[in-house]
């Protein structure tokens, strides 16, 4: 038995609110469909986020049911749980798998429907569950008890082991049922393999393109697209296999040296005819006038499809790193501060400090302020 595991595929989303990215994540779907086809899997599981939003445009689920009326004609069945993206938010609202359920097209497993059988490989699935019910969503799965080794879970949660911020997570490795050999997880957009005792795999799939620019480190290490899992032995094994997306590229240019640096972006662009890639820029160096930057930065987007400052870390002429001392007792900082960044001596940042402690002594701050500033009392009448 083999099984494709797809996972975050969140159709409809418009990123940076370009149309053509929206077209990306529908294509990139419909060559996971294809790959489905052509390994001839008895299944493909999704581990949630199948779109981008509870209430998708008509477009996201138009392109959604063109591409799984394809796993139809050949019989396969397509398994999803929901994430936290595409599940209600509000009252009365419905999931939008509903809709793929009520046509034949999905295999939906939610609320008390968390479990199906492709021949004898139990899948079983809990769609996201948030933070206020992660005690229910325990208790849940240290009741599941499957079969046989040849059983799989389905889950869209936050892993502390993966996110260990308060918050960001519902549940543990811990928590999760030890009678299962698969473990297929979503949320997370980077795969990841993690190998736990008695042979069990716990596999996140990931985002099959970029969602987020945080993940172009992990896709240029790892690919992005789909694992091909294989029940047929006593213990499941897996493949990864690929699928071509638009690239994306973080690149720093520093301002001190811009034409040079236009020139080394736009060689390695060049390199990439079409789809043209999306470059984000952090700038370096000094700040420079936006329009000049602008009119600098136009080259290049010949290149790419879209070109767009991610951070820019520059600083002014005028500006001065400044050292914090390792004693920070606030006089020694105020000195720190006047000495290196205003360039006052030892002995007139001692003044000024003096003068700031005796604010309210008027007279005191006038005698410092004459000596400060060279002023003395030859001239002043008898």
């Amino acid at each position: 038995m083999q099984f494709l595991h797809i996972s975050d595929t969140h159709l409809g989303k418009r990123q940076y609110g370009q149309d053509f990215r929206e077209q990306d994540l529908y294509e990139v779907f419909n060559q996971l469909i294809e790959i489905a086809i052509k390994e001839h899997v008895d299944a493909v599981i999704h581990t949630g986020d199948l779109f981008d939003v509870n209430d998708p445009p008509n477009r996201a689920e138009y392109e959604a049911v063109k591409s799984l009326k394809k796993l139809k004609e050949h019989s396969i069945p397509f398994i999803v749980i929901a994430g936290d993206h595409d599940s209600p938010k509000r009252a009365y609202s419905q999931y939008p798998q509903r809709l793929l359920e009520e046509f034949d097209l999905i295999k939906f497993l939610y609320s008390n429907n968390i479990k199906y059988d492709i021949g004898d490989v139990h899948i079983y699935g809990i769609s996201h569950v948030p933070n206020l019910a992660s005690e229910s969503l325990k208790q849940r799965l240290s009741s599941l008890k499957p079969e046989s080794k040849k059983s799989m879970l389905l889950l869209h949660q936050g892993l502390r082991e993966i996110l260990p911020y308060e918050g960001a997570y519902q549940i543990e490795i811990g928590d999760l049922p030890k009678d299962f050999s698969y473990y297929a997880l979503g949320h997370f957009h980077t795969r990841r393999v993690t190998k736990l005792d008695g042979g069990r795999i716990l596999e996140v799939a990931g985002s099959p393109d970029i969602i987020r620019e945080e993940e172009i480190e992990g896709y240029e290490k790892y690919g992005k697209g789909a694992t091909l899992i294989d029940f047929s032995k006593e213990s499941p094994e897996i493949q990864k296999i690929n699928v071509e997306i638009r690239k994306q590229f973080v690149e720093e240019i520093d301002t001190t040296k811009l034409d040079d640096e236009i020139k080394r972006v736009s060689t390695k662009l060049q390199q990439f005819k079409e789809p043209k890639p999306i470059l984000h820029i952090i700038l370096k160096g000094i700040s420079l006038p936006r329009d000049h930057l602008n009119k600098k930065l136009e080259y290049l987007k010949q290149f790419a499809s879209l070109l767009r400052i991610y951070k820019d870390e520059t600083k002014n002429q005028q500006e001065k790193d400044i050292e914090i001392p390792n004693d920070t007792r606030i006089d020694n900082l105020i000195i720190e501060y006047l000495i290196k960044a205003e360039g006052f001596t030892k002995e007139e940042a001692n003044v000024i400090l003096n003068i700031i402690k005796h604010s309210e002594e008027k007279e005191y701050v006038r005698e410092e302020l004459k000596k400060m500033l060279g002023v003395g009392n030859d001239h002043k009448e008898n």
